[in-house]
C-alpha cells in the first residue's frame, strides 16, 4: 500500500463558515500550546513525560471546537516531534524540544470524521460547526479517504492507494543535488536536470520571509497592519511552495520519459554536510526538497530505492581513486566528467553490487535540460533578438530610399554602420519634409 496526497485550494465563501474555520484553527492551536507547557512544566520538574494515551484522556472534552479525532491527531503528532527530537539529542545534535505556541495551527480529520459524499467533503468541528468543502470535477480521489489536513487557503487529502505491478526497465542511478536537482545514468547515457530555478525560488522566499518578519516586529500583535503583513506572508509562502512543487514534477517527469519504467538507486539524503558550511549555503542544502522528489520518483517509475551514497562524488568510476573536485571531476587516469555524473554512475553501481568498484561501465553522452522552459531563444534561431532586429533593419531600408517616412528602426543587430548613418539621415530628411 502506498499513499498520495491531493492539494485544494480552498477558503471559505460565508460569513459562517469562516467562522466555524478560524475557531477550528484558533482551538488546534490552542491545543499545541497546552501541550507545549505540558511537556515544559515536565521537564522542570524532572517527572516522566505522560503517554500518547495519558494526555489524550487528559484533554478530552477540553477543546469543544474540534472533532475528537482530530484532538488525538494533534496529540499523536505532538508525541512524535518529541520522540524525534529525544533520538537526535540522544546522538549528540543541538535539537530543541517543541517550544513555539502558534496562534493558530493545521487541523487533521481521520477518516472516521472527514466523509466524501456526492463529490462534497464534509469536516466536523466539534462545537464550532461543520465545514463543507466541493471537492472540484476534474480532481478524482485515487483510492481510500484516510486523511484530511485543513490549513490556511488549502485542503490536503490523504488517500490510501493499491500498489500494482509495473513493468520493470532500466536500473538507473540517480544523485540529488542543489545546482544540479536531479543527476540520472542508466550506464550509456547521462540527464542533468538544473536545479538552479529551485535554488533561487528557496532564496527569494527566504529573503522575502526575513524583510516580512522585520517589519512585523515593530507592529503591535493582532493590528490591522499586522494582519496585512501575516496575509502577504501566507501567500508568499503558498505561491512560492506551488512553484517548487511544479519544478520537481517537471524534472521528475523528465526522468521518468528519458528512462521508462525504470528502477531507480537513489542517494539517501542527509544534511550532515549543511553543518560543515557557511551559513548561506548551509541554508540552500538544508532547504533542499530531496525527500519530495524522491516520493514523485517512486510513483512515475518501477520502483525507487535509497542507498548509501558516501563518497560516490569523489571516487573515479574508471580507476577507484578518491578525491575532492569542483563542479568537473578529473581524474589522474584521464577521465573527465561533471561531478554529478560521477555520483549518478557510482550510486548505480552501488544499488547493483553493494558497494563502489572500479571499471564500471560510464555514460558516453550527457544530456542537460531545465525543468521548465528556459526563458530564452536559442541564438541563430528566428526569434533571437539579434536575428529580428537584422530582419527589421533590411526591409526598413528600402522604405527610406522611396520617400516613406519611417517610424522606427531598430539599431540592434544592424551590420554596416555607414549605412545606418546614412540611411537615419535621409529618413530624417524625408520625414522633416513632410511635415513642412
Amino acid at each position: 500500500m502506498s499513499y498520495r496526497t491531493i492539494k485544494i485550494d480552498w477558503l471559505p465563501h460565508s460569513g459562517k463558515h469562516w467562522k466555524t474555520y478560524t475557531a477550528v484553527r484558533l482551538e488546534a492551536g490552542r491545543l499545541w500550546s497546552w501541550l507545549v507547557e505540558r511537556h515544559a512544566d515536565g521537564r522542570q520538574q524532572g517527572g516522566l513525560w505522560p503517554s500518547k494515551a495519558e494526555l489524550q484522556k487528559e484533554a478530552k472534552r477540553c477543546f469543544s471546537c474540534l472533532h475528537s479525532q482530530s484532538v488525538q491527531q494533534i496529540i499523536a503528532d505532538f508525541c512524535e516531534a518529541i520522540a524525534s527530537a529525544e533520538s537526535l539529542r540522544k546522538h549528540g545534535e543541538p535539537y530543541e524540544y517543541p517550544h513555539k505556541k502558534p496562534r493558530y495551527r493545521q487541523v487533521i480529520f481521520t477518516n472516521q470524521g472527514a466523509k466524501v459524499r456526492n463529490g462534497v467533503l464534509s469536516l466536523p468541528c466539534g462545537s464550532a460547526g461543520r465545514l463543507t468543502v466541493r471537492i472540484p470535477p476534474d480532481v478524482g480521489l485515487p483510492g481510500r479517504l484516510m486523511e484530511v489536513r485543513l490549513d490556511y487557503g488549502c485542503i490536503e487529502i490523504v488517500c490510501e492507494v493499491v500498489d500494482t505491478a509495473r513493468p520493470v526497465g532500466p536500473i538507473i542511478g540517480v544523485d540529488l543535488g542543489v545546482n544540479t536537482v536531479i543527476a540520472a545514468t542508466d550506464g550509456e547515457h547521462a540527464l542533468l536536470i538544473s536545479g538552479r530555478e529551485i535554488k533561487a525560488t528557496l532564496q527569494l522566499r527566504n529573503k522575502r520571509l526575513a524583510e516580512i518578519a522585520a517589519k512585523q516586529a515593530h507592529k503591535t500583535n493582532g493590528s490591522r497592519r499586522h494582519k496585512r503583513l501575516q496575509r502577504c506572508k501566507y501567500q508568499m509562502l503558498g505561491a512560492a511552495h506551488n512553484k517548487i512543487r511544479d519544478l520537481c514534477h517537471k524534472a521528475t517527469r523528465k526522468v521518468a520519459d528519458a528512462f521508462p519504467n525504470a528502477k531507480a538507486y537513489v542517494g539517501e539524503p542527509f544534511n550532515d554536510a549543511a553543518q560543515k558550511i557557511g551559513r548561506k549555503q548551509a541554508q540552500t542544502v538544508a532547504s533542499a526538497c530531496n525527500r519530495k522528489i524522491i516520493s514523485m520518483l517512486n510513483y512515475k517509475l518501477a520502483a525507487c530505492i535509497e542507498v548509501d551514497e558516501r563518497y560516490s562524488s569523489q571516487t573515479c568510476p574508471v580507476c577507484g581513486e578518491r578525491s575532492k573536485h569542483r563542479r568537473t571531476y578529473t581524474c589522474r587516469c584521464g577521465y573527465v566528467a561533471p561531478r554529478d555524473v560521477v555520483g549518478c554512475t557510482n550510486i548505480r553501481t552501488i544499488g547493483i553490487d553493494g558497494a563502489i568498484r572500479p571499471g564500471c561501465s560510464v555514460p558516453n553522452a550527457i544530456h542537460w535540460n531545465h525543468p521548465s522552459k528556459y526563458p530564452g531563444h536559442k541564438p541563430g534561431s528566428h526569434a533571437d533578438t539579434m536575428q529580428v532586429a537584422l530582419e527589421q533593419s533590411r526591409e526598413a531600408a528600402p522604405l527610406c530610399g522611396s520617400g516613406v517616412s519611417p517610424v522606427f528602426i531598430h539599431l540592434r543587430g544592424f551590420e554596416d554602420g555607414p549605412a545606418l548613418l546614412l540611411t537615419l539621415l535621409i529618413g530624417f530628411t524625408s520625414a522633416l519634409a513632410d511635415r513642412l
